[in-house]
Order: C-alpha cells, then structure tokens, then sequence
C-alpha cells in the first residue's frame, strides 16, 4: 500500500479515537486538518484500511458502519438505546462445535447487544 497523507491522517483520526467513529465522523475531524479532503476519499480510505485488516469495522442495529483502530483480538457491546460502544477485552471463546469439526478460525467479530449500565439506571 503507498503512502498516502490522506490515509496516515484518517487511520491517525481512528486510532486516536476510543468512541468507534462513524464515516462522517471521520471525515468531520479529518476536514479540520485538511480542508480540502472529500468523503469519497475518507470511504475510499476506510474501505482499504478495513481491507488491509488495519482497522475493523462495526456493524450497529441502525445499520451504520463504525470503525475501531485497536484491532487486537477483543468483542464489543453495542447498547441498543444510547448506541454505546463499549470494547470488551476478554475474548469470546472459540465455539467447542468449530473445534469439532476440524475448523480453523482464522478471525472473529463478536457483539453483544443489550442496554449499557447508564441506559438501565436511567430507565
């Protein structure tokens, strides 16, 4: 992959941020640095990134796409009422099933969804 001041600025955006940002957010943070970046280049970005593993991307409920630069093995839970991300950092277990059947796991996306602990206080 070349060097790119656009893409070290967007995965510097990302890896500074712990609140897995969206996109837009992205590309808002990134225009305060360089003016002149387009969306189109943050997605196109992003899409290489995720693609070159990286960064990770996260699938929430209302279908939008956010993004983690600590790609190091961990889950995430996703509160279905404030959409909080919250890293989790004791992986899930490879299934026994899996292990049974011969597979080898190479990677793994694992999710919980529920309501946070402020979500629940709050209710």
């Amino acid at each position: 992959m070349r060097k790119s001041k656009q893409r070290d600025l967007i995965i510097e955006i990302i890896k500074g941020r712990k609140d897995h940002p969206t996109a837009d957010m992205i590309y808002t943070s990134a225009r305060e640095n360089n003016p002149n970046i387009s969306l189109g280049t943050v997605y196109r970005n992003l899409k290489l990134l995720t693609d070159e593993k990286m960064i990770i991307t996260l699938e929430t409920e209302d279908e939008r796409l956010h993004y983690d630069g600590d790609t190091s093995r961990h889950s995430h839970f996703i509160c279905n009422k404030c959409g909080k991300i919250i890293d989790l950092f004791k992986p899930a277990p490879i299934p026994e099933e899996l292990k049974e059947m011969g597979s080898e796991v190479a990677s793994e996306k694992c999710i919980y969804y529920g309501t946070c602990p402020d979500c629940v206080v709050n209710n």
